[in-house]
């Protein structure tokens, strides 16, 4: 008989993260599955992890392939499934104990066409300091819905193989954003949304911003973007979601700016930011309202850094680069701090409690939003 589940694990040079997502499967309550590692061109132990794996339990299976990227290795793991649902788990990522008997009891009362989707906590790299939990969300039309953001994480949702294999396969021409793409297409394709109301998976929270390219990052939201309104050919079936919408997509190509722009002022890019910027923005920037810069502040870039040695590096590293861009944008000093305040307005939060105790700091925040939000 064919598992339930197929969990398909893409790796990358990340086996010493491996361990603990495979233990985190293999002790779980529910039995019927099987977990497919993709080894795509690892340079590590990759292999040697998995067979210790495979020799202890018949249900991981390891399979091996040229490096070719996530989508590439994700659609080699789709290929070689055996299971009637899909959970796209990464390497550094792990499940929580009871996840897959939740699962499984609502795909009882589900039907093909049900993305199942669950709440996610995010982990430092550690895998043990939690720094947020972030629960599903009911949304209220999946379309237009879809078109102004990601459904989920990747892990945070589940897939029949029927209507993964009619969305069509990831995407392998895009570096980033291949999820959002990809359950853009389930919707289109008819999936609808069922909802998990309880945490079920960890996403490792790597701090690699500074190797990442917000420019070509920004490139790959924009296509997603641009081509959610529009009938997308790659989709396998007829329906009749799949068609041209008629939607404006300017808002969420300016907050996907932004979030971009967020990661490459952080890196000092000021210059090469400024004129991405002006060659970019989908509206005039002088309609850019304050609150807009939020977000800057995004897990692109350095949402996540809260602790005291983070919070020190953010304001002696990262806040001189965004000052500078804006003071070369041509915004003046009172603009300026208003705008630096939104982008920086958790970090000075936590700030403000580590110096001066929960209460008194509490005390200073009340005051910065009265100061910079009574506009």
């Amino acid at each position: 008989m064919n598992p339930l589940f197929s969990i398909i694990i893409p790796c990358y040079n990340q086996a010493h993260f491996l361990n603990q997502c495979l233990d985190s499967i293999v002790i779980q309550e529910y039995k019927n599955w099987e977990a497919i590692v993709v080894n795509d061109g690892s340079k590590d132990n990759t292999d040697e992890v998995c067979q210790k794996y495979a020799a202890l339990d018949s249900r991981i299976k390891l399979i091996v392939k040229e490096n070719g990227g996530l989508s590439s290795a994700r659609n080699f793991g789709i290929a070689n499934a055996l299971g009637n649902r899909f959970i796209f788990l990464d390497a550094d990522d792990f499940l929580y104990e009871n996840c897959l008997e939740k699962i499984a009891a609502v795909i009882r009362d589900s039907d093909e066409n049900t993305l199942i989707q669950y709440g996610y906590t995010y982990v430092k790299e550690d895998g043990k300091e939690v720094l947020s939990h972030t629960k599903a969300q009911k949304k209220e039309f999946l379309i237009p819905d879809i078109f102004k953001g990601n459904l989920g994480p990747c892990h945070s949702i589940c897939i029949s193989r029927s209507l993964a294999l009619s969305a069509g396969s990831f995407d392998e021409s895009l570096k980033s954003v291949e999820d959002w793409d990809f359950w853009m297409r389930a919707v289109k394709a008819g999936g609808t949304q069922k909802i998990i109301p309880e945490i079920l998976v960890y996403y490792r929270y790597a701090k690699n911003s500074m190797s990442r390219n917000g420019f070509v990052m920004f490139q790959a939201l924009k296509k997603v973007i641009e081509r959610g309104p529009k009938k997308d050919i790659r989709i396998t079936i007829e329906s009749g979601l799949n068609t041209d919408c008629d939607f404006n997509t300017n808002r969420v190509i300016q907050e996907v700016l932004l979030r971009s722009l967020g990661v490459s002022i952080m890196q000092g890019k000021i210059d090469e930011s400024i004129q991405f910027l002006k060659e970019n923005s989908p509206i005039p920037i002088d309609e850019y309202k304050v609150s807009d810069y939020e977000y800057m502040c995004s897990y692109l870039s350095f949402r996540y850094w809260y602790s005291p040695a983070d919070i020190k590096e953010v304001f002696e590293s990262v806040y001189p680069n965004f000052k500078l861009f804006f003071n070369q944008l041509g915004y003046n000093k009172i603009k300026t701090n208003r705008v630096l305040y939104r982008v920086f307005k958790r970090h000075y939060f936590y700030r403000n409690v580590f110096k001066y105790g929960k209460i008194r700091g509490s005390i200073f925040n009340f005051l910065l939003r009265l100061k910079h939000e009574r506009i």
